[in-house]
């Protein structure tokens, strides 16, 4: 989806060098921590239920707002490196998806989506007693294409997919923060969602980041993986309430371009759980509202998110 991301700012230590990031609407990083400024170019927990239900030909939308905040940053072992760190993006980001008729593979449908991400971010941060920086910016972050094919099947729904992410958004890397990573972004998807009893569903987003090199810094991201995961019971047929969750890991180290590369390979590893209601009101439109609290986090903040988002027709 999108990309936040925060870079490193003026010269501090080499152990603490920061570029905070944030994923496309809701997640953070760092630099000189996994991944370039600690970020990914996926919200993490940014999926919930019917991932894989990709619905009849036609125009789609949805507008996401969401909330991150973060008052922790994780080094390697999970210890704060810094005395201070206030991370807050805020981001409202449309999408729009056009479904058209397939027959590839025996799919039935094939979909197409673009993501654009609109980002407020601010990061108070102290890396040593008596030092503190300050970083805030505003813009569009990186634009985000996919397409993917659907599969549907008795009691299970399949969507294969490929993104990619496009290094739109504002970025100067002697900056605190910045909407953009300056980096493109390959990423392959497989999604899928089961449904054992008409009141349940069970959904799942795996992915596979291939993060190109920084041409500004030189800096390159190691590999990601990701799994998104939400199971959901419907009390009534219009309103779904569940758990979503997520697991991210990097899976190989990074290449700062040059400069010494780090013991553990700066990667990250991160997760998250939460609550989430998902209602369908008036002329179909679908309303979700969810949480999620970081856990297990390594080379990057830790903190939480709200999500609210409704999803319509065109």
């Amino acid at each position: 989806m999108n990309p936040f991301a925060v870079r490193r700012n003026r010269r501090l230590p080499s152990d603490l060098q920061i570029s905070c990031g944030l994923l496309l609407l809701a997640l953070v990083p760092l630099s000189g921590f996994a991944t370039e400024g600690g970020a990914t170019a996926f919200p993490n927990g940014g999926e919930d239920f019917l991932v894989a239900a990709m619905p009849p030909p036609g125009w789609y939308g949805i507008v996401y707002l969401n909330r991150y905040t973060a008052d922790r940053l994780a080094d390697g072992a999970g210890h704060m490196p810094v005395e201070r760190f206030d991370l807050v993006v805020n981001a409202v980001t449309p999408r729009l998806d056009w479904v058209k008729p397939a027959n590839l593979f025996g799919s039935d449908r094939w979909g197409t989506l673009v993501v654009l991400p609109l980002l407020d971010l601010d990061l108070r941060l102290s890396p040593a007693p008596g030092v503190a920086l300050h970083g805030a910016k505003r813009g569009p972050g990186d634009l985000t294409i996919g397409n993917g094919l659907h599969w549907g099947f008795k009691n299970y729904e399949m969507v294969n997919a490929i993104d990619a992410v496009f290094p739109t958004g504002e970025y100067d890397q002697h900056d605190l923060v910045n909407p953009g990573r300056n980096q493109w972004v390959l990423r392959v998807n497989h999604m899928g969602t089961w449904f054992p009893t008409p009141a349940w569903d069970i959904s799942y987003r795996l992915h596979w980041d291939r993060n190109f090199r920084n041409p500004a810094t030189g800096y390159l991201s190691g590999q990601t993986i990701y799994l998104n995961w939400a199971a959901g019971w419907k009390p009534i047929p219009t309103t779904t309430i569940g758990l979503v969750g997520y697991f991210l890991r990097q899976l190989t180290d990074d290449d700062p371009g040059g400069a010494p590369r780090p013991v553990d390979g700066n990667r990250l590893r991160s997760a998250g759980i939460g609550p989430v209601v998902k209602h369908v009101g008036p002329h179909g439109v679908m309303y979700t509202v969810k949480y999620l609290r970081d856990f297990a986090v390594r080379n990057r903040p830790v903190g939480s998110q709200v999500w609210f988002y409704a999803a319509f027709r065109f």
